[in-house]
């Protein structure tokens, strides 16, 4: 009886969570689908794919030179602009700590897409990486809901 009590709480944290988010005006969401640069920045936006249904109710919040730039649920991005220059990428998830960082170098007028998200189909390990393509970031983005920080 323990053992399915337990599991049963295990199964509704990983998927209802605290996915609190706030979502930025849909103008907004429109100019950042278009994925143009800013003259003299970088345009860096962190994007989390739909997901599985295990882990997608989860509270994953991205941090940008440890800056809170958006609260996201699978199907959501965030964006800052970050001058040139080594910026540091994670997120923490809530349950299920906090990711490992990401180190990206970017250029004046660069538009960089990170993936976030949980590895094995919502089972594994919660991740920043980069794209395996360009195509592949932008349909992210332009398929996604822009996010903004929660409390």
């Amino acid at each position: 009886m323990k053992i399915r009590f337990f599991t049963v709480v295990l199964f509704s944290a990983s998927v209802c969570g605290c996915a609190t988010v706030q979502y930025g005006s849909r103008d907004v969401e429109a100019d950042l689908h278009r994925l143009q640069p800013v003259a003299g920045k970088a345009s860096l936006y962190v994007c989390r794919e739909s997901a599985a249904f295990v882990g997608a109710g989860n509270r994953t919040t991205a941090f940008v030179d440890n800056k809170n730039i958006g609260t996201l649920k699978p199907g959501n991005f965030a964006h800052t602009v970050v001058e040139p220059g080594s910026h540091d990428i994670h997120i923490d998830r809530s349950p299920g700590g906090k990711s490992g960082t990401l180190t990206i170098d970017t250029k004046a007028n660069d538009v960089p897409i990170v993936w976030v998200g949980v590895t094995g189909h919502g089972w594994g390990v919660l991740t920043v990486d980069e794209f395996e393509d360009r195509a592949e970031a932008e349909r992210c983005v332009q398929g996604a809901k822009y996010a903004l920080p929660t409390e």
